[in-house]
């Protein structure tokens, strides 16, 4: 490890079993081209893999268990004791992604004893589900860490426009950084992409995800409005959905499949991210709506920056700050929600595009390089270049 390093902690399961860890792994290559290797202490459920020390991307983590019982959860919530070994390490930066309140507090107070920067990487601002206790609780928390404990940091990387602009108005070192990927990386090589998309007329939309707490992908949405669709001719669409099987989408939405889309569809359940990639990359459109929510608005879809990475226009409504992003008719199509009208007339004038046209943004996507991480090494920058002038 280099003499400069930082300690990254939070809910990520490495190497890339969730967003959290695509997205950690992203910013600690940006921290390495401003010379700071990362360390990484993360969260599994995994047996084999706790408490090792591994490698990924050239950079070692090690996974602590993840908390099961009501005691695990307790000290997981309050306690420093399980990461303590790696602060006394003396990082030069702590990153703290998501991280509980008190815990958080207690990360803060043990920095400022020994004068280290605390970072926050916030991401969500999750409205509590489930049993009364836990959404008592997990109200608690994340109130807690939102409005009082992450503005006492020395830093904020805030994932959204809307976090942005809520933490600016606290403090004074706050960036804003979307979910990045490293395009270097063999996985988000178009050497992969199955070119027969040229030659057929089907069109192929994927969605791939977990529609999350509250169901926040609107999947349900989606195929009530592709039924209508298809009811009035338009049917020549395959829609691919990964990441919950069927039986878990009947079960999580307590809807059932439009009889008129079991040939329109196919669930594939959860697959590997590389495989997923695979997926996205050979499809004409990725597709995912959601609600108009403080969750979605906090929040920032990883989903829309891997698309267009993947080289995949998106067919998405505005929610957080995608509107910054997606370009109509160049990387991908707003739908308008507003009304069941408005939604289908959207659809059908994305699916009516000629395939070459949407051949053409596929090649935009390609091109635009985004969501690259090196594109936001400067904005990192910013980050540090703030502490040393206090110092």
């Amino acid at each position: 490890m280099n003499n400069k390093w930082i300690l990254y902690i939070g809910g990520f399961e490495l190497p890339d079993k969730n967003a959290a860890a695509q997205r950690v792994i992203a910013n600690a290559k940006a921290f390495k081209k401003l010379g700071y290797d990362t360390f990484f202490v993360g969260l599994s459920n995994d047996p084999t893999s706790i408490n090792n020390v591994n490698e990924f991307e050239g950079f070692k983590y090690v996974n602590l268990e993840y908390p099961k019982t009501n005691i695990q959860w307790l000290t997981y919530l309050c306690s420093i004791k399980s990461i303590k070994t790696y602060l006394d390490k003396s990082p030069d930066f702590i990153v703290a992604y998501n991280y509980p309140a008190i815990a958080l507090d207690r990360v803060r107070r043990y920095g400022k004893r020994k004068k280290i920067p605390v970072f926050a990487d916030s991401t969500e601002w999750y409205e509590a589900q489930g049993n009364l206790l836990f959404r008592l609780i997990k109200d608690f928390d994340t109130k807690l860490r939102m409005k009082k404990i992450q503005p006492k940091l020395d830093g904020m990387i805030a994932i959204s426009l809307y976090l942005y602009q809520f933490y600016k108005k606290q403090m004074g070192n706050v960036v804003m950084i979307p979910p990045l990927v490293d395009l270097n990386m063999n996985k988000w090589d178009e050497k992969s992409v199955d070119r027969s998309i040229n030659n057929d007329n089907l069109l192929k939309i994927v969605y791939a995800g977990s529609p999350g707490i509250g169901n926040k992908d609107r999947l349900d949405l989606i195929l009530n409005v592709l039924s209508r669709i298809k009811s009035k001719g338009l049917n020549k669409f395959y829609f691919t959905i990964i990441g919950i099987t069927e039986n878990q989408f009947l079960s999580s939405f307590n809807t059932s499949i439009p009889d008129n889309l079991i040939n329109n569809v196919v669930f594939k359940g959860r697959l590997s991210h590389v495989d997923t990639l695979n997926e996205v990359k050979n499809a004409h459109y990725y597709l995912f709506l959601r609600d108009n929510n403080l969750v979605n608005n906090a929040g920032f879809p990883t989903k829309f920056a891997e698309s267009i990475s993947c080289g995949t226009p998106v067919l998405t409504n505005l929610s957080s700050n995608i509107k910054d992003y997606l370009i109509e008719g160049l990387n991908g199509f707003i739908m308008d929600v507003s009304t069941d009208t408005s939604l289908e007339k959207s659809f059908i004038k994305a699916m009516n595009l000629p395939i070459r046209d949407i051949l053409e943004m596929k090649k935009y996507c390609s091109s635009s390089k985004a969501f690259h991480y090196e594109n936001y090494i400067p904005t990192f920058q910013l980050l540090f270049n703030k502490i040393a002038r206090d110092e």
